[in-house]
């Protein structure tokens, strides 16, 4: 029962990193096709566009969700191995 518990935490963090990874990711090609089309920006233009300021909002949440994730999956080989030794 336990077991399972920790199955669908993890699953449900794994999920929301790989969202997050994917957005993050989204975001980061959305500013590449700008500088491309834009030419040489400025440093203000950089600082102030919603795609920048976009992904460093996310970029804190993804970690969270990454480091999160990882501790779940300790969380369950740790279990899943003390399971089967005793």
């Amino acid at each position: 029962m336990t077991l399972t518990f920790l199955i669908v935490i993890w699953a449900t963090t794994l999920a929301a990193f790989v969202a997050m990874l994917i957005y993050r990711g989204h975001l980061a090609e959305h500013e590449t096709r700008l500088y491309l089309s834009e030419g040489e920006p400025t440093c203000f233009h950089s600082d102030s566009h919603p795609a920048i300021r976009r992904i460093k909002i996310v970029h804190p949440v993804c970690l969270c969700t990454g480091g999160l994730t990882l501790l779940m999956t300790l969380a369950l080989a740790g279990f899943w191995i003390s399971q089967r030794l005793s």
